[in-house]
Parts: structure tokens; C-alpha cells; sequence
């Protein structure tokens, strides 16, 4: 494609999913926060690498830099990597002379960069660095409460067929004391925050073991009584980003959970976050006693949950009449995925 047919489709794109973003019309010189949230992840022959800035200000450039060596003795055929950027970020074009690459757009995660690595070839013993420039628009999307609004950028590795192979997390937190606790900023914050949860790193409500199994490396199978009642499941590793459960209904993904503090929402919450800012990322909580504790979820965001570690009231009826009195330093001890009402009423 000309050069300047790929910018037009470029700015396309941006305009297709950042409506409220400035287009950026070149690489900026500006430097990026000195901080970063790295993360590795391998498979056999391939190691893959994601490093983001870990806060960014409205009006304010970073870069994220993934790098994928390849530790085996042969080049990878049909391998491609796949660069997801959240939509309140906005890409700046490629720079010139780069990886070719393929811009396309997801309903649930912003702007999607496909980069092939067989072409030029990734040859066994050298290492692959792509650069990502993002930008914060000045009018991006605030926080409630003045508290960091993350989000997830994520890099994976895709076989020949579509196979996930392997994938890596960060989390960007945007800095809402910089931006102001603006009103005018809140209905986008919302319509973020209401987007389905369906998937945490390779795992999805919804797919099969075996489907499950070949797309997680180092997955494994797992069985418990709960209740007097046998469960099986997946563990699935996340990579850099701790690891995840994911719970069968017969051959089928039903659930994720997760305890492990380093797995986190694309808000960047999780196992010890208190509920202030579950609040302030998602609004008015429904709350719940099931299986002796106090679980909370947000009709802003269908599908997470969170149990706290807060002793249940004696009439569980209080606890479902009554959420705002959940005090604000309770802590999330494990949070899930799962599909369900979105409303105030049992999860």
C-alpha cells in the first residue's frame, strides 16, 4: 500500500474507534514517564516481552515497547503478533520503515496492531523490538475519587489458524488528579466501564477445555469439593500477570476467578483493593451474602465480581438492602468473570 494510503486508512481507523481523540499525525518527539510495567512471557522457541508506561497524564505521550526473541533454531512461519491498545489511548502511525503492519478494531478492546514476523524473518538468536507511540488526549476520561483509571494493553503471539500461542499484560493507569474529577468526563467513563467481561488473558466464558488448554501453555487440570459437591477446572498462567481459574460446566468455560493479587480488571483492580475504588471505577455497587461472605458487583461492569472480607450481617437481606454501607476500606480476597444479570439481584 502508498505510504499515503496507509495514512488515510490509518486515520480512518482512529476515527472509526477514538471518536472524541485528536488524530496524531506523526511520531511525536515527546519522552515518555521514566516508570514501566514489564511483563514476560514464552513458549518454546519465543519469549515475549511488554513494557508500558505505568501512569499517564492528559496531553501526554508514552511508548510501549514489545520485544519477542527467538531462542529456538528456526524461523517462525505464519507467526504474528497482535498489539491491543485500549481506547482511551490513542495510536500515534507507524513510523516509517518499520514492521509492516495491520490495523483493525474490537468491539471490547480499542484498536488491534497485527505485526507478521515472518517477513522480514525473525531469525533463531535475535530479538524483535516494536515500538508503540500513545498519546493522551487532554479530554480523556477521568477517575471518580482521584484515584488512577487502568487499563489493559496487551501483547500476543498467534500461530497459523488463529491459535493464541502466548500473551502478555500492562496496565496504564491514567492519572485523574492531573485530569480533575470532571462531570462532563463521567457518561465516557461509564460507557467504558459497561462493556462486557467475557475473557482474562487466554481464558473466555465459553470455550472448551481443550480449546482452553491449547491456547494457555503451562495450563493444567484441577479438581476440588465445594459444598460437598465435585468441581473441576483450568489454572490458567497469565503470564507476567499472575494466574486464573477457570471453572467447568461439563466440557465448558462457566467461570475465571481469580486470588492472585497480581491478575487485575482493566481498571487495574483486584484481590486488596478496597471498595472506595471499586466505586469509584464502577459507581453504585449490588451486594449479596453467598457461601458465608459479602460479594459486590456493579451493573456498570456485567460480568465482574468481588468477595469481600468484611463479616456478613445476620439477615443477608441487609447486605442486598443496604450496599452503600459496605465500608469503603473493605478489601477484595478473590474477583470473577461470569455471565449473568447486570442488575441488583443475586450474582
Amino acid at each position: 500500500m502508498h505510504p499515503k494510503g496507509f495514512h488515510y486508512l490509518w486515520a480512518g481507523v482512529l476515527l472509526l474507534a477514538l471518536p472524541a481523540c485528536k488524530i496524531v499525525d506523526r511520531v511525536r518527539d515527546g519522552g515518555s514517564p521514566a516508570d514501566t510495567a514489564a511483563a514476560p512471557a514464552s513458549t518454546e522457541s519465543l519469549l515475549l516481552r511488554l513494557e508500558a508506561p505505568a501512569v499517564l497524564r492528559p496531553g501526554e505521550e508514552g511508548t510501549v515497547r514489545v520485544s519477542i526473541a527467538n531462542h529456538g533454531d528456526s524461523v517462525p512461519r505464519g507467526v504474528v503478533l497482535e498489539l491491543f491498545v485500549p481506547g482511551w489511548l490513542e495510536p500515534s502511525p507507524p513510523a516509517p520503515g518499520g514492521r509492516e503492519v495491520t490495523v483493525g478494531v474490537t468491539e471490547e478492546e480499542g484498536v488491534r496492531l497485527t505485526y507478521r514476523l515472518d517477513e522480514p524473518p525473525l531469525r533463531p538468536g535475535k530479538t524483535e523490538i516494536v515500538e508503540q507511540r500513545l498519546r493522551v488526549p487532554p479530554t480523556s476520561p477521568a477517575a471518580r475519587g482521584g484515584r488512577p483509571w487502568g487499563r489493559v494493553v496487551r501483547a500476543r503471539l498467534t500461530a497459523p489458524g488463529g491459535r493464541a500461542m502466548t500473551e502478555v499484560e500492562a496496565a496504564v493507569a491514567f492519572d485523574s488528579v492531573a485530569a480533575g474529577d470532571s462531570a462532563a468526563a463521567a457518561p465516557d467513563t461509564a460507557a467504558a466501564a459497561a462493556t462486557p467481561r467475557d475473557r482474562l488473558g487466554p481464558a473466555r466464558l465459553g470455550m472448551t477445555a481443550a480449546a482452553l488448554r491449547r491456547a494457555a501453555p503451562g495450563a493444567r487440570d484441577t479438581a476440588w469439593t465445594r459444598g460437598g459437591t465435585a468441581e473441576r477446572g483450568v489454572v490458567v498462567p497469565l503470564g507476567g500477570s499472575g494466574r486464573a481459574v477457570a471453572l467447568l460446566a461439563g466440557d465448558s468455560v462457566e467461570r475465571i476467578e481469580v486470588r492472585d493479587p497480581a491478575a487485575r480488571t482493566r481498571e487495574g483492580l483486584g484481590v486488596g483493593s478496597p471498595v472506595g475504588e471499586l466505586r469509584a471505577a464502577y459507581g453504585t455497587a449490588c451486594a449479596d451474602v453467598a457461601d458465608g461472605e459479602v460479594v459486590v458487583w456493579f451493573p456498570r461492569a456485567p460480568g465482574v465480581g468481588f468477595a469481600l472480607d468484611v463479616r456478613p450481617p445476620r439477615d443477608p437481606r441487609l447486605a442486598r438492602a443496604q450496599p452503600d454501607r459496605i465500608p469503603a476500606t473493605a478489601r477484595v480476597t478473590r474477583w470473577w468473570l461470569r455471565r449473568g444479570p447486570e442488575g441488583c439481584t443475586p450474582p
